[in-house]
């Protein structure tokens, strides 16, 4: 089972099939992710490089959106596992150890929240060749779409302007 889709998979579909089509996606736990799994798109055939990845927790509710769009999905997502409180690309898990309630500035924390978020699961959305301003608005796509808490831990920004769920996906990432 995949936790990777393409984003040629949303062609024709409105915001809100996708967006319920990324709900009922298998998302991969975290605990069983291996390099290999961010290194192939198994579909294509292709090195998996740049695009969008989401975090889940085990209530399928999307925590974090991230995305690729100038180094590869291995480096980027392997950084959010950085272990020290004063690495500075592990912002998922920094502020899941703080959304826990564990000691956020000590590396028990950052032990402990590992065994916690072990069943938390991966998408990836890839978007190879798709360019960084493509790359971007799809995040801003579903940062809106999901609102994730892990993303916006001050709050929600004024400055997202709703979207129209049953307008068409690419017309509605390319407007962003």
């Amino acid at each position: 089972m995949s936790f990777k889709l393409n984003v040629s998979d949303f062609d024709g579909l409105s915001v809100q099939d996708v967006v319920s089509l990324i709900d009922s996606s298998y998302k991969k736990p975290l605990s069983e992710v291996s390099l290999f799994d961010l290194l192939l798109n198994e579909t294509t055939n292709e090195a998996l490089r740049h695009g969008v990845y989401m975090y889940f927790n085990d209530k399928n509710e999307c925590l974090y959106v991230g995305m690729c769009s100038s180094s590869h999905f291995a480096h980027r997502i392997g950084g959010h596992f950085g272990m020290s409180p004063k690495y500075g690309m592990n912002t998922f898990l920094k502020r899941a150890v703080e959304m826990l309630g564990l000691k956020d500035k000590k590396y028990e924390g950052y032990v402990e929240a590992l065994s916690k978020i072990s069943n938390y699961g991966l998408l990836i959305v890839n978007a190879n060749k798709k360019g960084k301003s493509y790359i971007s608005s799809l995040e801003k796509l579903f940062h809106i779409a999901y609102k994730p808490e892990l993303n916006f831990p001050k709050g929600f920004p004024s400055t997202y302007n709703s979207l129209d769920s049953d307008a068409e996906f690419s017309s509605t990432v390319n407007s962003l």
